[in-house]
């Protein structure tokens, strides 16, 4: 009877040990489950994150590129400048090998001013009234317009070497100044993307609206540029008209004067400074008495006095005038010479500002010849030779050079 109590109770306790091991087993199994599954949370959370963080890395990026787009076009001083700038920036925001800029010409017809991954033949060909294909309807309208498919889209102009387009689809975004539309940006998608998305035409649109203002601000400033050099132009002729000798002075001082900073390679605005300054440089004879500027005989040394102060005169007029400042010094200081022995303030070599100094050399050359109140004019070959002589005393020798250089292109001398 003990042995079967006890038998009993063995078996009662082996098979709560088998229920207790069943138990961990399902428990353990469940965890294994349950970690299992968290990790493939985590690990698919993980993959979205490192997608988040890639998506977010290409965003940053691209706004990066508008943003160095802005800090670039603002030095930029041309409109093809700042369109090529602005289809490259697009370009490499979409990540795309085929793109073009047009703006509106004076005869209301789209032209493509920059672009990427189009020849030439096509750049210069291609011209499109508003309201015409896709790019037309685009200025017509003032919104953007997306093709899926280039050859299958009845909008779509087709030139002939339609082949030459590495993506069907593309994108055409206006640009637009407040609601006027000045141009079109048309891009295509990238090869191994089918279509853009809406972060693609937001980005693309921001862009578009900052190349139409700094665009416009060109324009007007370009017609501002125009206006003051008209202005200098009349009272530059207003000055040489006193002297029946010396009319269209101003006009042949500029033309050489450029003529020398273009082939220096200087900067647009000391180019355009340095325009002004050899149309100016002789506006403080305003300020001299007509019987010493027109006087036949050999001036007296107090009128020589006189004469000599008209490069004072000149910057005191110039000066006050923000954007003729910078002229200002170059027509003060253009009768210095290069040894330091010229006036007003015996400056020399380098001392003396680069313009001043281009202009010491054309003035120079067109006095010698050009008929004065007191001799006629003297042969180029002459005056070319005074020059040499001078070279290194009165004038800048390296300008010297460049100047005969330009002669020699223009025939005028051997």
């Amino acid at each position: 009877m003990l042995l079967t109590t006890t038998n009993i109770l063995i078996t009662i306790a082996f098979s709560i040990a088998i229920i207790l091991l069943i138990y961990m087993f399902l428990q353990n199994r469940k965890l294994q489950y349950r970690v299992a599954k968290l990790r493939y949370q985590i690990n698919s959370t993980e993959e979205k994150l490192q997608l988040h963080t890639i998506d977010i890395d290409n965003l940053i990026m691209m706004l990066a590129s508008i943003h160095e787009f802005g800090v670039t076009a603002t030095g930029l001083l041309s409109k093809e400048e700042v369109s090529q700038t602005v289809v490259d920036t697009a370009c490499s925001i979409i990540h795309s090998d085929l793109a073009s800029l047009m703006l509106i010409n004076s005869d209301n017809e789209l032209y493509i001013i920059s672009s990427k991954g189009l020849s030439e033949k096509i750049k210069k060909e291609t011209k499109m009234k508003i309201g015409e294909g896709i790019a037309g309807r685009v200025a017509s309208t003032g919104k953007y317009i997306f093709v899926e498919n280039i050859e299958t889209d009845v909008r779509f102009l087709r030139p002939n070497d339609n082949d030459r387009y590495s993506s069907k689809s593309f994108i055409s975004v206006p640009l637009k100044v407040k609601s006027r539309v000045i141009g079109v940006l048309n891009i295509n998608s990238p090869k191994n993307k089918k279509q853009f998305n809406d972060r693609d035409l937001k980005l693309i649109t921001i862009l578009a609206d900052q190349a139409a203002m700094r665009l416009d601000n060109i324009e007007l400033f370009n017609n501002l540029q125009s206006f003051y050099f008209e202005m200098v132009q009349t009272l530059a002729r207003a000055i040489d008209a006193k002297d029946a000798y010396t009319y269209d002075h101003a006009d042949r001082a500029r033309k050489y004067a450029k003529a020398i900073a273009v082939k220096m390679n200087l900067p647009y605005t000391i180019v355009r400074n340095i325009e002004y300054a050899a149309l100016m440089h002789d506006i403080g004879k305003i300020g001299i008495a007509d019987n010493i500027l027109l006087k036949k005989e050999k001036l007296t040394e107090k009128e020589m006095k006189m004469l000599r102060t008209h490069p004072t005169i000149g910057n005191k007029i110039l000066a006050p005038v923000k954007f003729l400042s910078p002229v200002a010094p170059m027509v003060l200081y253009h009768q210095e010479w290069y040894d330091g022995s010229g006036y007003p303030e015996g400056l020399a070599k380098e001392e003396i500002p680069l313009g001043a100094r281009i202009v010491a050399v054309i003035d120079a050359y067109d006095a010698m010849t050009s008929d004065r109140p007191y001799r006629k004019a003297l042969p180029i070959k002459t005056a070319v030779k005074e020059l040499k002589e001078g070279a290194g005393t009165q004038f800048d020798p390296k300008i010297v050079d460049i100047f005969i250089n330009i002669l020699k292109e223009e025939k005028l001398i051997d």
